[in-house]
């Protein structure tokens, strides 16, 4: 039964995805492909493996002050574990916490970790909102009453609000310190059953006193704290190049950058939706396409496009992420290994 539900979503993804090309007409499709540039697409490919290197680099900028000292080839290989996982199963907040998870073997708790995920996220959105904001008043009036305008700024709108609640849990840590405590105390019996130790409380006080701590340093870092949201916004920039030169690959030329960075970011607010498909597949598709035809692109050239901006970004991210995810957990074990059993 629980192997049935776990292969329900990808099955959903795949029919969804099916009708979608369907609807649109493979032959279509197919001769739209039929005379595409491979050099393009590599260049794509290669692109979004840049963008996986700046979005490292952008955490890696404010590890330091959060008090976690580890190289760059280190952070490199935890960040492609946790996008591995995303792009795998349906909830990001998993990969994140495996992130956490990861680099607490490299920290003295949780505190620092969390501290440099949550700023490093936070930056992300302010990345993407900046972005998006730029592209979707070069493409509309500041001004204009379009409903593509209007779901933008519904992006922004959403995307800022959970920037808020983000810096809020950060800034109320204190009291959200107080409330987790009470809460495993009113769970102590069961933690107690399933984990056969008691619930210490001066974990939950160390982990946040260094979490509070991490956070005062990060804010006293505002050349990496720029330097990292920089960093953020040109990633978030070759996000949309990647479908640029797939869509320059086809032939097509009639969408200009800006317009594809507001498909972008449509396509990353419905990503976020917790709907339980790996990788949001038909569902997302559906969005891109449609957001791209309202552009004026014609449907099988949408389609074709986005169909290869999948292959692209799966080709290269599957691959990529979970041969570095491994090669992170072989070296992890590894290592414990060789500490639990020295040479004699």
């Amino acid at each position: 039964m629980v192997r049935a539900r776990s292969l329900a979503g990808p099955l959903i993804g795949i029919l969804g995805l099916s009708l979608i090309i369907l609807y649109t007409n493979p032959v279509v499709v197919l001769s739209k492909v039929k005379h595409l540039n491979p050099l393009l697409i590599v260049l794509a490919a290669a692109t979004e493996v840049l963008g996986g290197v700046l979005y490292t680099l952008a955490w890696y900028l404010i590890l330091k002050p959060s008090g976690i000292n580890v190289s760059f080839r280190r952070a490199y290989l935890i960040t492609m574990g946790s996008l591995f996982l995303i792009y795998t199963t349906p909830s990001g907040v998993a990969a994140e916490a495996v992130r956490i998870n990861m680099t607490r073997k490299h920290a003295v708790d949780y505190g620092g970790p969390t501290a440099s995920v949550i700023i490093h996220r936070v930056l992300y959105a302010l990345g993407f909102v900046s972005v998006a904001s730029f592209a979707t008043f070069v493409v509309y009036s500041a001004f204009s009453t379009s409903p593509f305008v209007k779901t933008a700024f519904y992006a922004i709108v959403s995307t800022l609000i959970l920037i808020s609640v983000a810096l809020a849990l950060s800034i109320y840590a204190k009291w959200l310190k107080g409330l987790v405590k009470r809460v495993l105390i009113k769970l102590s019996p069961v933690i107690k059953k399933l984990s056969k130790r008691d619930v210490d409380l001066s974990e939950v006080d160390r982990a946040f006193d260094s979490f509070t701590l991490a956070m005062r340093r990060i804010k006293r870092s505002p050349v990496r704290l720029l330097t990292s949201y920089a960093v953020i916004a040109l990633r978030w920039i070759l996000v949309s190049v990647v479908a640029l030169l797939v869509m320059y690959s086809l032939g097509y030329y009639g969408l200009s950058i800006w317009g594809i960075m507001i498909v972008m970011m449509i396509a990353e607010l419905v990503s976020t939706t917790p709907i339980g498909i790996p990788g949001m597949l038909g569902v997302l598709d559906a969005v891109i396409i449609a957001s791209y035809v309202a552009l004026g692109v014609p449907l099988g050239v949408a389609t074709a496009a986005d169909l290869l901006t999948r292959l692209v970004l799966y080709l290269v991210n599957i691959p990529l992420t979970g041969s570095l995810f491994y090669t992170y957990i072989s070296k992890t074990h590894t290592k414990n290994s060789d500490l639990k059993n020295p040479a004699t």
